[in-house]
């Protein structure tokens, strides 16, 4: 995954801004403390998918968090983004393999696919649609990386069945990885 200095929205909680343009930045909230503010990001409204999305990461139970996002049409292609990190609280191991996300999620959709056919399509498939890019974040007065998927798509339900994997990705699989042999 490449690492890029961003300018804008590496601190959070960033607050609300409204643009020149008219557009609405609703600023970045902790949706773990305040999950009813979903309702906040208007962006969202129309992709019940995208809005599970951002529910199932941010589950209290979980150890993920998102930041911010967009999406919309221009034209006929369907864009945004999702910028997520783990949470605060993570132990450090998770906060250093960040950076390796992209090819853990890959990895995971090559067992997750039944046949050779199939997981090779998929796989490309998501390293089509997907960009991942990691950039340095302070939270909370904690820094460390955030990780921004951007994602452009003429077929939505492409990207309804590349987030349901993501989000199974970020809240089962890959927390397993960390979890305690019971």
């Amino acid at each position: 995954m490449e690492k890029v200095n961003r300018v804008n929205f590496n601190r959070f909680p960033y607050r609300r801004e409204v643009r020149e343009n008219g557009d609405i930045n609703n600023g970045g909230f902790d949706l773990i403390l305040f999950p009813e503010k979903i309702n906040d990001i208007h962006e969202i409204t129309e992709y019940p998918w995208f809005k599970d999305f951002i529910q199932r990461v941010n589950s209290k139970t979980g150890i993920f968090m998102t930041m911010g996002c967009a999406i919309g049409y221009e034209g006929d292609v369907l864009y945004g983004y999702i910028d997520f990190t783990c949470r605060p609280e993570a132990i450090d191991a998770i906060k250093e393999d960040l950076i390796t996300l992209d090819n853990q999620y890959h990895a995971y959709l090559s067992q997750a696919m039944p046949d050779e056919e199939t997981r090779q399509r998929a796989i490309e498939y998501v390293q089509h649609i997907l960009l991942w890019l990691a950039s340095p974040l302070e939270i909370y007065g904690e820094s460390y990386s955030q990780i921004n998927v951007t994602f452009r798509e003429r077929e939505q339900d492409g990207l309804k069945w590349a987030f349901d994997h993501l989000a199974y990705f970020l809240t089962e699989y890959y927390p397993a990885k960390y979890m305690p042999a019971e």
